[in-house]
């Protein structure tokens, strides 16, 4: 009985790590995000008015098709559209909220395996507190896999 306290309270400290390194994790991130936004900003602002002046040329010489248009504007979007989604995983939630969402529900599963402790629920709160480490930390490592990225392509 007093071994399966001990385990809950190691699951419970190991909780406490894994949320605080979600805070330096996110320092990483904003510390990478901002340049690579910048840069991200002008790529776009540089694609858009590429298109305006092919537009303005072909407008002026009468060559012009809304076909054309439409791919040329589907292409800027998707262009668009693909540097943006480079950023979600360095924003605050994918790297702080969500993880830190399952690291305290799995504090909550530990806490209710010691506040109601018995043998025959202590499997199920600790089973359920690893679970939800498991999804915390695959969170954690999926921003880590992307801030890595980002500081690759810098």
């Amino acid at each position: 009985m007093a071994q399966e306290l001990e385990i809950l309270e190691i699951l419970a400290e190991l909780i406490i790590v894994l949320v605080s390194v979600t805070i330096p994790t996110y320092a990483i991130a904003i510390s990478l995000l901002g340049p690579e936004y910048s840069k991200m900003v002008k790529k776009v602002t540089e694609e858009k008015e590429s298109l305006e002046r092919a537009l303005q040329e072909k407008a002026g010489t009468g060559q012009f098709k809304l076909e054309d248009l439409e791919a040329q504007i589907k292409i800027f979007h998707d262009k668009e559209q693909k540097l943006r989604s480079r950023f979600n995983p360095l924003s605050l939630y994918p790297t702080i909220i969500f993880p830190n969402i399952f690291f305290g529900s799995a504090l909550v599963c530990v806490l209710m395996g010691i506040y109601d402790f018995s043998v025959q629920s202590f499997g199920y709160w600790c089973a359920a507190s690893v679970i939800l480490i498991a999804i915390g930390l695959a969170e954690l490592a999926y921003s880590l896999s992307m801030i890595q990225e980002s500081a690759c392509q810098s």
